[in-house]
């Protein structure tokens, strides 16, 4: 090999040498964690929006948000919001020296008193949303329990299964799908948010999702009664407050009849 080509050889080891060690564009680290302000409990698929720019991430199911933003960024302003809970907006200053705990203050969403527009029969008067859904209870003849928000927001795990709640009601939630309630339900219907749906993703929705819980014992010859546990999202129910959901007067067809 001639000098020459030693020198290129020399000079390309000396480049790739250079490249290796060039450190990627710096960039400053956003991490925290989302929680409620009453408890400290985590609150997951919160929306943490970085204010002026198209970025939005969501927290995890342990309240966790993380993402990174360029060196030359003096600060940076978040909007974190969910359904339910008090929008929150802060300014910080960057570098962070630690990662960043908010507390999330709950929105009281009332519902009683609140006229909305639904699909109904002629006759049907305007009254309170908190009615349309005792309507559906008293249409069926049937011995109801219901926790209201109140009740439900009151509950120490918010992060359980909605079917652990039902204790709090006096009902015995069966591991089958059954409850025992004003009598044995063995096979009964449940209600998502005005949809017929299977045990499996009924139990599925944690309590802090929840405003509105109905547990329902149709009377009936024999020990075996039938039955509906119907669930309303704070989600839905805001929606449907608010005239941009309708909310069906009659129950899902083929439910009431299991």
């Amino acid at each position: 090999m001639t000098s020459r080509g030693v020198a290129i050889v020399v000079g390309s080891c000396a480049v790739l040498s250079a490249l290796a060690h060039t450190p990627a564009a710096a960039q400053h680290v956003v991490e925290g964690v989302v929680v409620t302000a009453s408890d400290g409990m985590p609150v997951r698929d919160a929306t943490v929006t970085v204010v002026g720019e198209d970025l939005v991430v969501g927290t995890d199911s342990t309240g966790h948000f993380r993402f990174e933003l360029p060196e030359a960024r003096p600060g940076v302003a978040l909007e974190i919001g969910l359904i339910g809970f008090s929008t929150y907006r802060r300014t910080w200053i960057l570098p962070l020296e630690r990662p960043i705990r908010i507390g999330l203050e709950r929105e009281a969403v009332e519902l009683p008193g609140i006229d909305v527009a639904v699909d109904r029969p002629s006759g049907w008067s305007a009254r309170p949303l908190d009615y349309k859904l005792k309507f559906r209870v008293r249409s069926l003849m049937a011995i109801d329990r219901t926790a209201n928000a109140a009740d439900l927001r009151a509950y120490p795990h918010q992060e359980a299964e909605i079917w652990d709640f039902l204790s709090h009601m006096n009902v015995f939630g069966m591991l089958d799908g059954g409850f025992i309630a004003s009598g044995r339900v063995s096979n009964p219907s449940y209600i998502m948010d005005d949809r017929g749906v299977v045990f499996d993703e009924f139990r599925s929705y944690p309590v802090g999702d929840i405003c509105r819980l109905d547990v329902v014992t149709i009377p009936g010859r024999g020990l075996e009664k039938s039955g509906i546990v119907m669930a309303y999202s704070c989600e839905f129910l805001l929606e449907v407050a608010k005239g941009e959901r309708t909310l069906s007067p009659f129950l899902p067809l083929g439910v009431a009849g299991n």
